[in-house]
């Protein structure tokens, strides 16, 4: 849900997409293929340490911990903090 929230946000502040077009685009090219994962005190607890210890900014450490508890290999985004967090992130330059 982090993901969708931030795609939303994204597409509207940074590319001025109406949110009606993004809604249309999760619901039709992203939903069919993925799962939501869902935020616990799992996930708070992770997500605290890499707030702690990297100094990952609340959103970051939250979508960090997550792919983390739930055994991701990778991070999509164009945000370098992931990577002093070590988690591998994929984006194209």
């Amino acid at each position: 849900m982090l993901v969708l929230d931030e795609l939303l946000y994204i597409s509207k502040k940074k590319y001025s997409i109406p949110y009606s077009e993004t809604l249309e685009f999760i619901e039709k090219v992203i939903l069919p293929y993925v799962d939501i994962l869902t935020l616990g005190p799992e996930e708070y607890t992770e997500a605290r340490r890499f707030i702690a210890d990297q100094r990952l900014p609340p959103s970051d450490a939250l979508h960090a911990a997550t792919a983390v508890i739930n055994n991701l290999d990778a991070i999509a985004s164009e945000d370098k903090h992931f990577d002093k967090a070590g988690i591998k992130r994929i984006w194209i330059e």
